[in-house]
């Protein structure tokens, strides 16, 4: 194992080059900002990954913070955020735009080097927060303070390995760890050796208090139905891993047991091989069910909005075709910078013209009376002991029921279940695509091939 972990963290540490190149961007983003925050009477923070020295070598990027007094309104704080942020990235000659998360902020460009500036309040405590991001300072201060210079590489390696299985970020999207939890988990075992050793026997519910803030049975009932429960050390509040999802924390251990087991490179690798039409279709086939897929212009709004949004509405779908007695035998969602796509896999999409409703006992006067009143105009008769009847369905098939389900409005859509930024996104002009078009349309987006591939490939 020594031998695999050595030459992996050979390659996937900065080069002194790389160093130089990103602090040298560190220190003109250092210079702009104090030149446009300090008559403002403002502070600032640089946090994330690099200032940690946790950051993988192909990761370019730099999270500015800028400090607001908490006697600034919301409104406040988002407007003179923004406004400031624009000013540092024209006076770095950079690239921008406006990117929205809790609150807006802005994501820039340098070069290859991404310049997120978010601003945030400058409370005291990280219990006092009154947005997500103003922990990051606290976070950023009590890593600095409990991660040795020897434990960087064992950060690395963790990230990499996350990266690599397909779990490292907390975003929507992913629901996987994020970079802090990578640092808090070094910091509890010390070695990604020792992590993944201990991590290939945790059970769901683990927990992890590094800190001893909580007490084990107060916190497993509160935090009921995470698998991970890791205390924030600078928020007792909060459950660090509260966004990874039961199938990525399965993963997670299932590929600690295995690298264990048979340590290997290839838990680190990043290589992604090809994904063939003929693959697909061969594999589709062999189920036996039949896929709809449907496809629209991808909403602008952030990917967390965004993925959280397409979840939601592939269920509030998949609710709707059930009640109209087809079958669903799995869903999933898709989105790249251009199109976002929500995949059904049918188990039943076609049906007769008639379904048969089972009504109640013929000695139940009352309700047998509302039956016959309701469906006076259908074909009734007597089954046994209870009233049934034949009537025609609305719709035979299940792509007829979505073109007429999406084909509204987006306030129509909105009343009817589909998220905002997914109603506004369908209304203005959505495809529903057969499995001969959804193969079609993997031979030209190979993002949407490895959506697919994933799909058909899950498994423990």
């Amino acid at each position: 194992m020594e031998s695999v972990l050595k030459n992996v963290l050979k390659n996937i540490t900065p080069s002194e080059r790389e160093r130089e190149d990103i602090g040298r961007i560190l220190k003109s983003v250092l210079n702009a900002s104090e030149s446009i925050l300090k008559p403002q009477g403002l502070e600032k923070t640089i946090a994330g990954s690099f200032i940690r020295d946790t950051w993988l070598r192909d990761k370019k990027e730099i999270d500015l913070f800028i400090m607001f007094p908490t006697t600034y309104s919301r409104d406040r704080l988002e407007k003179t955020g923004i406004d400031l942020g624009k000013k540092i990235m024209k006076r770095l000659n950079g690239k921008f735009l406006i990117a929205y998360a809790e609150h807006p902020y802005v994501k820039g460009e340098i070069g290859d080097y991404g310049i997120d500036i978010v601003p945030c309040y400058k409370v005291e405590s990280a219990s006092k927060i009154k947005s997500a991001v103003d922990r990051t300072p606290f976070h950023n201060r009590y890593i600095s303070k409990k991660l040795s210079k020897e434990m960087s590489g064992e950060v690395r390696l963790l990230k990499q390995f996350c990266k690599s299985i397909g779990v490292y970020g907390s975003d929507v999207k992913t629901q996987g760890f994020s970079g802090y939890l990578c640092e808090l988990l070094i910091i509890k075992y010390k070695t990604f050796k020792e992590t993944v050793k201990n991590a290939k026997n945790w059970e769901a519910g683990e927990f992890i208090d590094i800190e001893k803030h909580c007490r084990v049975a107060d916190i497993k009932n509160y935090y009921r139905g995470q698998p991970l429960i890791i205390i924030d050390p600078t928020d007792p509040n909060r459950n660090v891993a509260a966004a990874l999802s039961p199938r990525n924390f399965v993963l997670f251990v299932k590929m600690c047991e295995l690298f264990v087991k048979r340590p290997s490179k290839k838990f680190f690798s990043l290589k992604k091989s090809v994904v063939k039409t003929s693959y697909l279709r061969k594999s589709f086939e062999k189920r036996g069910s039949e896929l709809i897929c449907v496809t629209f212009k991808r909403h602008p709004v952030v990917d967390d909005i965004l993925f959280s949004q397409l979840r939601k509405t592939s269920k509030r779908i998949t609710n709707f075709l059930e009640e109209n007695d087809f079958s669903v035998i799995d869903h999933d969602v898709f989105s790249d910078g251009k199109k976002s796509a929500m995949l059904f896999e049918m188990g039943v999409w076609s049906l007769p013209g008639i379904k048969k409703l089972r009504g109640p006992p013929l000695f139940s006067k009352v309700h047998s009376k509302q039956f016959r009143e309701k469906y006076k105009n259908e074909k009734l008769f007597v089954e046994e002991d209870f009233w049934v009847a034949f009537t025609e369905r609305k719709w035979t098939s299940a792509r007829d029921s979505l073109k007429e389900f999406l084909g509204k409005s987006a306030k129509k859509l909105m009343e009817d279940g589909i998220r905002s930024y997914v109603a506004t996104a369908i209304s203005s002009g959505f495809d529903l695509l057969g499995k001969e078009r959804i193969f079609s349309f993997s031979g030209k987006n190979q993002d949407f091939a490895v959506f697919l591939k994933e799909y058909l490939e899950r498994k423990v």
